[in-house]
């Protein structure tokens, strides 16, 4: 039996992550005392005006995983000049209208031009699967170290480029010096292109021409968030989720939703646009915005956490929900902690933490501390804990669980993970919290 949480249980539509291992540094959660902040190696949570002191305010690693600053997103390079579709029909030469063409669609010039450089890399996908490599002698948890599979563009067979089904999209540019894949600097060759490609769930990789770099020994393949914390730089995780969210953006808009005709993708497969030439209606990615909140005892030593039943067993982690229009951040995290667990947070203790892209598929989570409204009594009693409530429809289990238990139990290097398809070892099945790759 778990020590130190409450056998009470909460109430959950959603339970992701939040800074858990970072908030669990200072001597107590603070849960009102996240002001501003500012980065150094890490970004330092601090508010002068409460009083507290910096060495009790806890550390947030910035930026969160599955984002990395050093990538740069000025697409200008590779948008086809003339603004049009990033395919062009192979019969047509001035016509964008390729949904009514019979031929096959080919690659704008300027997409293939960037495309075709020496230091342009490419990172086929199939479905929800991401191609990796596996690399040998790096392993630093049970899990062992990945990388994503970079290709190169005579590397891809022709099959794959098709509009219909796959796509391919530009996803960053880096500086050679700044990159991490092991390319040598060379003052000719200043800066990497990367590229992922869709390959059509309709062609079969093991038989297609190129198949030996899709089967080579090392090479996996599965979904991008099975593989997070297990990624060997922040670059690789930035690389694939942002992959991962414009393929699932691709595959559900293929036909406009304002006239029903075929839509294509453009600037660069950043978005996608109706080829009637009647609507040509442009639609951009969806992002849904979710905060995730780690919500503390009023005396400040507890903090709620709750888990899913298709989690892997012993997994815990913070309470998150959907933003609802019509209201702000703070007050969806006010309203989400109390539909979700029954417990009322008092507003005034809401703080930003960080943010984190979460690409499964589209959303952007929004990491906030706040603290339970203190009711009647002496806060410091631990009986005196706001109670839960849990709906088991919504959550297998949610518990106040103490600093102390958390620190001991939970923050463990190599313990953990957020991907769904983790195997916990007998201390894991107990009690885990996420891994590095979220922001839990």
């Amino acid at each position: 039996m778990l020590q130190n949480p409450s056998s009470t249980m909460a109430r959950a539509k959603i339970v992701i992550l939040l800074p858990i291992a970072a908030l669990l540094q200072a001597d107590a959660f603070i849960p009102s005392a996240i002001g501003s902040f500012r980065t150094k190696s890490t970004t330092e949570l601090y508010d002068s005006s409460r009083g507290i002191e910096r060495d009790d305010v806890p550390s947030v690693p910035m930026p969160p995983w599955y984002s990395d600053s050093s990538i740069l997103r000025d697409r200008s390079h590779v948008i086809p000049t003339d603004r049009g579709f990033d395919y062009r029909a192979t019969t047509t030469s001035d016509d964008d209208d390729i949904a009514s063409s019979s031929s096959s669609p080919s690659l704008s010039q300027t997409v293939l031009d960037v495309l075709s450089r020496p230091t342009s890399k490419v990172i086929p996908f199939q479905g929800n699967n991401a191609f990796v490599r596996r690399l040998e002698g790096e392993a630093n948890t049970a899990r062992g170290v990945v990388e994503p599979l970079f290709l190169s563009f005579d590397e891809c067979d022709p099959s794959w480029l098709c509009d219909n089904e796959g796509t391919i999209s530009w996803l960053g540019q880096q500086s050679i010096n700044e990159g991490d894949d092991g390319t040598s600097n060379d003052d000719d060759e200043k800066l990497l292109d990367y590229f992922a490609i869709d390959i059509p769930l309709s062609i079969d990789v093991v038989e297609s021409s190129t198949a030996n770099v899709l089967t080579a020994d090392g090479v996996e393949s599965s979904t991008v968030r099975n593989y997070g914390d297990t990624m060997r730089s922040r670059t690789h995780a930035a690389l694939l989720a942002t992959a991962n969210g414009l393929f699932s953006f691709h595959r559900t808009h293929r036909f406009c939703s304002k006239c029903g005709s075929q839509t294509s993708q453009i600037k660069a497969g950043s978005a996608r646009k109706c080829t009637s030439e009647s609507c040509k209606t442009s639609v951009y990615p969806r992002i849904d915005p979710a905060v995730i909140m780690l919500i503390t005892s009023p005396c400040g030593n507890y903090a709620v956490l709750g888990r899913k039943k298709t989690w892997p067993q012993g997994r815990y982690s913070t309470l998150a929900g959907f933003l609802e229009v019509g209201e702000t951040l703070e007050e969806c995290v006010v309203r989400e902690t109390l539909e979700d667990s029954g417990v009322c947070v008092d507003p005034a203790s809401v703080r930003f933490v960080a943010s984190q892209p979460w690409p499964f598929p589209r959303s952007m989570m929004v990491g906030f501390h706040g603290a339970a409204a203190a009711g009647p009594g002496d806060v410091t009693r631990k009986d005196n804990l706001p109670e839960l409530h849990v709906d088991p429809a919504e959550l297998e289990d949610a518990r106040w669980f103490s600093k102390e238990y958390v620190r001991k139990n939970g923050l463990i290097e190599g313990r953990g993970s957020s991907a769904l398809d983790f195997e916990p070892d007998d201390n894991e099945a107990e009690f885990h919290v996420p891994g590095p790759a979220s922001l839990a």
